[in-house]
């Protein structure tokens, strides 16, 4: 897709982008890429950590604290409260134990590095200046809040990046917010049943030892997605149409990138298939750069064949 998009492009615009990236290439030019980037980062952190916001990670901090996981999610006319699986706070359980503001240094550093990792320098030094904007426009303002607030839609946007290469990431997808994981229609699509049972099992393996200490939080969080699709679209919700069509519209999506090879569109799936799309969500996209990078730690090495290989199949 890439090849064909390069013979389509006029001659002077091919030459524009073989002179950036002769200059990107420079071992200089990278160095002090990777500092602003990483400075930037850094900077972000502090301030965050200066103005701590009580966000969704204060909500995965609360979970563990309330008399019962699931109940302000399942006393309330609204999807609000900790919505995940069990075993979500189960893994988390040592971290979240710790006092707010520990939690939340621990919990925001991993998030920013995530992003930072994703992203890579070039992209990065684009997300992180508007962290110290008070008045930003429009999408640059989404790396603030995703960070901030401390959602785990940076690790689901991982998830679906590092899927190709160890597929049973998607259990987190799976056991968060469940409908993203209508991207498995792509092992089915290329019929890598092999991926798909790794993704299956691992999700399988996590629900039955999480299962065998706590059923009946298990039941309880049942109950919360029968009652979360019963709810009228949230005043947050970004997206138009309802969650059926759009799980439709990301079926289709993922059939035609699976026969095409576009795993590039995966982030934008994974999006258009949450419960609900929110401005914090669409950090997601981010994951659409290493994917069209074809980083090494995305791609499914075969015996003999080259990084070089794998980047003319994309």
């Amino acid at each position: 897709m890439r090849d064909a998009v390069l013979r389509l492009s006029p001659r002077w615009l091919l030459e524009r982008r073989k002179a950036a990236a002769e200059f990107a290439a420079r071992r200089n030019v990278k160095r002090a890429v990777l500092a602003l980037a990483i400075l930037l980062a850094a900077a972000a952190y502090v301030r965050f950590m200066h103005d701590i916001y009580q966000g969704d990670a204060h909500l995965y901090w609360l979970s563990i604290r309330s008399a019962h996981l699931y109940d302000t999610a399942l006393n309330n006319s609204i999807p609000q409260g900790y919505l995940y699986s069990p075993a979500f706070v189960q893994v988390l359980w040592p971290l979240l134990s710790l006092p707010w503001e520990v939690f939340y240094g621990f919990w925001l550093a991993m998030l920013t590095v995530t992003l930072l990792w994703l992203a890579r320098p070039w992209l990065s030094c684009l997300l992180f200046p508007p962290v110290f904007i008070t008045f930003g426009i429009g999408i640059l303002l989404i790396p603030r809040h995703a960070l901030s607030a401390g959602n785990v839609a940076t690790l689901m946007g991982l998830a679906v990046v590092a899927s190709f290469r160890w597929p049973w990431t998607y259990a987190f997808l799976l056991l968060t917010k469940v409908t993203p994981g209508v991207g498995l229609l792509w092992f089915a699509v290329r019929r890598e049943w092999r991926n798909l049972a790794i993704a299956l099992g691992a999700t399988a393996a996590v629900v039955l030892v999480s299962f065998s200490f706590s059923a009946n939080l298990w039941w309880d969080w049942i109950k919360v997605i029968q009652n979360n699709s019963a709810y009228p679209e949230p005043s947050f919700a970004y997206h138009v149409l309802p969650l059926v069509p759009r799980l439709i519209i990301a079926s289709a999506i993922t059939i035609v990138a699976a026969r095409y090879n576009a795993r590039w569109a995966m982030p934008i799936v994974a999006v258009l298939a949450l419960p609900y799309i929110y401005d914090t969500s669409l950090i997601m996209l981010v994951g659409i750069a290493p994917l069209l990078r074809h980083d090494g730690w995305t791609e499914t090495r075969r015996a003999g064949t080259s990084v070089a290989e794998i980047r003319g199949t994309g």
